[in-house]
C-alpha cells in the first residue's frame, strides 16, 4: 500500500476521532473498506505481473512481540486480524519464560504491512476501550478480588480482538463480492503460496494457555471491537497495552 493511500485512510480516521459517533462509524467503515480494497487491488496486480513473467511481491516474515498482562489477548487480537484479512498466516510462540508472546506474520509484503497497521492501531484502541468500559462497570466487580477484576478486563480485551477481527472479515467478504469476477480465485492463489511457505518452516510448538473471553465482559469487548477503527496510520504510534 502506497504512502498516499495510507495518508488518505489516516485522514478519514483523524476526522472520525473528532466527530459524532454516527458520523465516526461511517468514516471508520469507509477507511476499513479502503484498506481491504487496496489490498485486493494489489493482489490482482501482482497476479497479472507474475503471469507476464514479471517479479511479484516477496513473501516476508515479521515478528511482533507483546508483553504485559494483556500479552495473550494481544496474540488473540493479532490472529483475528490475520484471519480477517485472509491472505496471510500467523504463527504464535508463547514459550520461553512466558513474559513475551510473539506473533509471526507471514505473507506478501503489502499484506503484512496492512496487518501491522491494523494490529498496532487496534492495540491502542483496545487500551482506550477497556479503560472506558472498566470506568462504567467497575462497581459490578467491586466485591471480586484483584485477580477476578483483572480477568474481567482481559476478557473484555479478548472479546474486543474477536469483534474487530469479525468486522474486518465481513468487510473483506463484501469487497470481494463487489470486485471483478475472478478476484476470489486470485486471493485463494495468493493465500496458497503463503501456506506453502509456512509449511516449509519449522515452527516451534506454542505453549497452551487458559482461554479468556467467554463471559459478559467479553461480549462488551466484542461489541467495542466491532465498532473499532480497523485501519489507518493515525493510531500506530502508541504503545498500546503493555502492562
Amino acid at each position: 500500500m502506497s504512502e498516499k493511500k495510507i495518508e488518505l485512510i489516516a485522514q478519514l480516521l483523524a476526522k472520525a476521532e473528532q466527530t459524532t459517533p454516527e458520523e465516526a462509524e461511517a468514516l471508520t467503515e469507509h477507511a476499513e473498506r479502503l484498506m481491504v480494497k487496496y489490498a485486493i487491488d494489489q493482489a490482482v496486480i501482482d497476479e497479472r505481473r507474475a503471469k507476464k513473467g514479471g517479479e511479484s511481491e516477496k513473501i516476508i516474515q515479521v515478528r511482533m512481540d507483546f508483553t504485559g498482562v494483556y500479552r495473550g489477548e494481544m496474540i488473540n487480537l493479532g490472529s483475528n486480524v490475520v484471519n480477517g484479512l485472509g491472505t496471510l498466516r500467523a504463527l504464535q510462540n508463547t514459550g520461553g519464560n512466558g513474559k513475551v508472546f510473539s506473533l509471526f506474520l507471514i505473507g506478501f509484503e503489502s499484506d503484512v504491512q496492512q496487518a501491522q497497521i491494523l494490529i498496532n492501531s487496534l492495540q491502542v484502541q483496545s487500551a482506550v476501550a477497556v479503560g472506558a468500559w472498566w470506568k462504567l462497570n467497575k462497581a459490578t466487580y467491586s466485591m471480586d478480588n484483584s485477580y477476578a477484576q483483572e480477568k474481567a478486563r482481559r476478557s473484555f480485551v479478548h472479546g474486543f480482538g474477536s469483534g474487530a477481527g469479525n468486522r474486518i472479515f465481513l468487510s473483506r467478504e463484501k469487497v470481494v463480492q463487489e470486485s471483478a469476477t475472478g478476484t476470489e480465485l486470485v486471493l485463494v492463489s495468493r493465500k496458497s503460496k503463503v501456506d506453502e511457505r509456512v509449511a516449509s518452516l519449522s515452527a516451534g510448538k506454542a505453549r497452551s494457555r487458559n482461554a479468556t473471553g467467554r463471559d459478559g465482559a467479553a461480549m462488551h469487548g466484542y461489541k467495542a471491537g466491532q465498532n473499532a477503527n480497523t485501519g489507518g496510520k493515525s493510531m500506530t504510534q502508541g504503545r498500546g497495552i503493555s502492562a
